[in-house]
């Protein structure tokens, strides 16, 4: 075998299960056939639009399953880890340990479903907005070619169509019951897998002999509460300083106005 990194790459290849490729295989034929539609459909004037419409819809939705399962799956077995490792029981004496990864686990697929639920709803918001832009610009004429570089004026207003645009459609996606669902279920997701994934990273810093994150906050705690004490102690020993400091007497306070004032 060769040192190059194509040799290398195709010695993994042929070592590599079939089955670990049937992804790509898949999504290789389902791409073909819908341009294989699209191209037939947008040879008829009547429906260019609809077809290009329908073909960028399927992109959007392959480029979102492009980073799901079975991306993920066990190239051994085929099976996606996120099943097995869920449907698994848990039994003996790593049973707690087995409940807190299958928990982290559901956790991080639900993170990974809102998070394509939302790349969606963005997605349609930017179409949204190109739209918009488009039907906006096209009236004023702002976008037919011209002779010579386009004026300041005409690209500043350009970009404030392009913003406005951009607004009113985020707007509209941000304010609707689907993204406030899919953002309320991706940081809801989120902040179980952080919580279960802290658990069972202080459990191996225990049994690797690491200080764990619980032992960390406590000395913090520790040293703010001997900072406040000192700080206490400090401003005790100043109040006592002045305290015992020896205050002038009706007497000597007499005879200094006395010397200011020899006249009188």
């Amino acid at each position: 075998m060769g040192d190059d990194p194509w040799s290398q790459w195709k010695a993994f290849a042929a070592q590599t299960p079939h089955h670990a490729f049937t992804p790509f295989l898949d999504s290789a034929e389902c791409f073909a056939g819908a341009a294989r539609k699209y191209l037939e459909t947008a040879a008829h004037p009547q429906t260019t639009d609809e077809a290009a419409r329908t073909f960028s819809h399927f992109l959007r939705e392959q480029s979102m399953a492009f980073f799901q399962p079975p991306w993920s799956a066990d190239a051994t077995t085929g099976g996606a880890p996120w099943a097995a490792m869920l449907d698994a029981p848990a039994l003996g004496l790593t049973r707690e340990h087995q409940l807190r990864w299958q928990r982290t686990a559901d956790a991080a697929r639900r993170v990974a479903e809102a998070q394509r639920r939302l790349q969606c709803l963005w997605s349609d918001a930017l179409r949204d907005a190109a739209t918009a832009f488009a039907a906006r610009v096209a009236p004023s004429g702002i976008g037919t070619p011209r002779v010579g570089a386009p004026s300041v004026a005409t690209l500043h207003s350009l970009y404030d169509s392009w913003i406005d645009c951009a607004e009113e459609a985020y707007a509209g996606t941000a304010h609707s019951d689907s993204f406030c669902n899919a953002l309320a279920d991706f940081v809801n997701a989120s902040s179980q897998w952080r919580r279960e994934f802290a658990a069972s990273v202080e459990q191996w810093s225990k049994l690797t002999d690491l200080p764990t994150r619980s032992e960390l906050n406590s000395l913090t705690l520790r040293l703010k509460s001997v900072e406040e004490q000192l700080r206490a102690l400090r401003l005790q020993h100043e109040l006592r300083d002045a305290a015992s400091k020896p205050r002038p007497t009706a007497r000597a306070s007499r005879t200094r106005r006395a010397k200011r004032n020899p006249k009188s």
